[in-house]
């Protein structure tokens, strides 16, 4: 095995399938949380020499506390819809937008940007609390 297919989390799984063989009775292929690009890479140059194939496999439905947590993302993209479709309206009409419709525009979008600030927040805090969580249970 050359250096690179060292790295990969597994890699002698592979190279015992392409072999006809096992390590250790294993079967599967896991990674841990230290994965890079570069094993990825590797790991997909192993599977095409082992002859394997990765296919899609069917997920469950998500959950409604996943379709929740979408919500605002959902909402912010909607409200980025609607200004575009505005704006290619006013675009299309070939008129140049009155000062209260500039106005009115501008606010709409300093509307959606506090929106995105704030859902980013929002994330970024759960983000953090969700590791901290995780580094207590450690």
């Amino acid at each position: 095995m050359n250096a690179l297919t060292s790295l990969i989390p597994g890699a002698d799984t592979l190279a015992a399938a392409s072999t006809g063989g096992t390590v250790g009775g294993a079967s599967s292929v896991q990674a841990g949380y230290g994965v890079s690009l570069t094993d990825l890479s590797g790991f997909s140059d192993a599977m095409a020499r082992a002859g394997g194939t990765l296919q899609p496999q069917a997920v469950a439905p998500s959950a409604e506390t996943m379709q929740a947590l979408f919500k605002p993302f959902e909402h912010i993209n909607a409200e980025a819809a609607t200004l575009s479709e505005h704006a290619k309206t006013a675009m299309a009409a070939g008129n140049d937008l009155t000062p209260g419709e500039m106005v009115m525009l501008t606010v709409r979008c300093h509307e959606f940007l506090f929106h995105s600030q704030l859902t980013a927040n929002v994330a970024n805090r759960t983000s953090d609390g969700l590791q901290q969580l995780f580094r207590q249970q450690a």
